[in-house]
């Protein structure tokens, strides 16, 4: 080898050296600016009300600002495109949930979720709850059947299709054998309209986003999904309890990011989150709205991705969930 190849080639590998040099410091270093939190629903949705909180511990302890940006459509698939086409840095990252999974599942959409996302972490798990106006005379499941069955196809509950609403609510007619109508929603507050002035008769949403309402009396709470009552609605059954036994499931809230984002970033971001998660000030305000904390590794939200994946295929193949 020549003195001058010798010396390019060393200079090759001294910029090589110097670049992944460059990379460790800038990922170690990381975040060196503001965060964005993407959310695919509107304010007061579950989504919205978990990232805040979130949101807002990340940025205590990591110094810079998470903000929290609302895009809403398409049942979350605006969100979910935005945040796939991102740098994959870790500046662009989502809060998402087993909605979107359902989604996934039941539509044809551009993104998928164990291809086009990196797992970063697990956040929260919550139910759901049935609920009615006040002004429905109905104060169980059973009530509601009756009154449906009473009023076929002139009752509505909130969607959008492909949602865990969607999906509960057909759960429901199929179960009761009622005839109900589906109406689309894009954002909770507006669903949260139409129940209040009585144009939606069951109303499907989470606990985080049902317990104000039911709190302040203008909704009654019917049931709740999982295997337990609620610690903020003792009195209020499971579904299981009410004789609907297929209505069991909850919803897992986590966060992810564009494909391709740095093992030591993700390795950042979810050592933060579990962290902020462990704190008893942030467990207190996610408890007064019926969400209980969740955590796990990146690799442990993989196999849960692709679990719940399976899950729900297998329900458009036996037909409980539409496609």
């Amino acid at each position: 080898m020549t003195k001058n190849l010798r010396a390019l080639v060393a200079g090759v590998f001294a910029l090589l050296a110097g670049l992944a040099g460059s990379k460790a410091i800038a990922q170690n270093s990381y975040p060196t600016k503001a965060v964005s939190v993407i959310v695919p629903y509107g304010p007061g949705s579950g989504n919205d009300m978990i990232a805040r909180e979130i949101a807002q511990k990340l940025t205590e302890q990591l110094g810079v600002t998470f903000v929290v940006e609302n895009k809403v459509g398409a049942t979350g698939n605006i969100a979910m495109d935005y945040t796939a086409q991102a740098k994959p840095d870790g500046y662009t990252i989502i809060l998402t949930s087993t909605s979107s999974i359902i989604y996934q599942v039941s539509n044809s959409i551009r993104t998928n979720m164990s291809k086009d996302f990196t797992p970063i972490a697990f956040v929260a798990g919550l139910p759901y709850v049935l609920s009615v106006p006040a002004s429905v005379p109905a104060k169980t499941l059973k009530d509601l059947a009756a009154l449906a069955k009473a009023k076929p196809g002139e009752m509505n509950y909130n969607g959008p299709a492909g949602s865990m609403s969607a999906f509960l609510g057909s759960l429901f007619k199929s179960s009761a054998g009622v005839d109900m109508v589906m109406v689309p929603y894009k954002a909770t507050s507006d669903a949260q309209v139409d129940v209040l002035a009585g144009r939606i008769q069951l109303w499907i949403t989470t606990s985080a986003s049902a317990l104000p309402l039911v709190k302040g009396g203008k909704v009654t709470a019917l049931a709740v999904t999982g295997e337990k009552r609620l610690s903020a609605l003792p009195d209020v059954p499971t579904a299981i309890e009410s004789g609907f036994p297929t209505m069991t499931p909850d919803i897992t809230f986590f966060l992810l990011g564009p494909a391709g984002i740095p093992s030591e970033i993700v390795a950042k971001l979810n050592s933060s989150i579990n962290t902020a998660l462990k704190t008893q000030s942030l467990q207190d305000r996610m408890a007064g709205f019926a969400t209980s904390v969740k955590m796990g590794s990146p690799d442990e939200l993989k196999s849960h991705i692709a679990a719940e994946t399976e899950r729900w295929q297998q329900a458009v193949k036996n037909e409980i969930l539409s496609k």
